[in-house]
């Protein structure tokens, strides 16, 4: 692995007895090793909650990687204060590196692949036998692989990447989101026959009850597993 060690505390992780909560339900939920996270728009938390469920995890024990796959704007880097010049994804796609580029943190179990530079063409790498090939590599060496990607109106690149793990997390910001977006996502995901674990609602006001609404259209799309932070 790479020498560089990244230090978590400096993040300020925002981790609260709700992620203990969705950490659970993932426990017992069946095939839940690899899990892809995204969301409809930018700026509804998916990276945080990334970020904050694999610290959970490693926080529990199992052996956690969590995985930059937003090559196109790399939010975890800057999250953990890593130097987007380090080797990553990108560069396990295009065979540009030999060797292990995962770097330690200093929260045992817990082990962050970044994105790498830049590609031009980030769905075609994601596509790709190779980025299967990686994460199945992973497979056998983690219990829990944990996987940002971009945006959903951004690029279609975590449909892509959902193929390769055992379902999507999907981030849905209160009252942000826009229930029109959702919904033709969530149906672009039904006719790819793409598995979505449930849904995050983050942004929940203290003592808030009036998100009825996004419970009843998660219930109307077949998906009952919502969790709140």
């Amino acid at each position: 692995m790479a020498n560089t060690k990244i230090d978590i505390k400096s993040s300020k992780p925002f981790l609260n007895e709700s992620f203990r909560t969705l950490r659970t339900n993932l426990l017992y939920a069946k095939n839940t090793k690899v899990i892809t996270i995204t969301s409809t728009a930018p700026e509804e938390g998916k990276t945080i909650v990334a970020f904050s469920l694999a610290l959970s995890f490693a926080q529990l024990g199992k052996k956690v990687l969590l995985v930059d796959a937003d090559l196109k704007r790399s939010s975890l880097s800057e999250l953990l204060n890593v130097s987007k010049r380090l080797n990553g994804l990108s560069e396990l796609l295009t065979d540009q590196v030999q060797g292990d580029v995962i770097l330690h943190t200093n929260t045992e179990n817990f082990d962050f692949l970044p994105s790498g530079a830049i590609p031009f063409n980030s769905t075609e790498l994601l596509t790709s036998t190779s980025f299967n090939e990686i994460i199945n590599n992973y497979r056998k060496q983690y219990d829990y692989i944990i996987i940002d990607t971009p945006p959903y109106i951004v690029s279609n690149d975590a449909l892509i990447v959902s193929k390769s793990t055992d379902g999507t997390l999907f981030i849905v910001r209160n009252e942000y989101t826009k229930k029109k977006d959702l919904s033709r996502i969530l149906d672009i995901y039904k006719r790819n026959d793409s598995r979505i674990i449930g849904f995050v609602l983050n942004r929940v006001k203290k003592n808030q009850t009036d998100y009825n609404n996004y419970y009843e259209y998660y219930k109307y799309y077949g998906y009952g597993k919502h969790y709140y932070y």
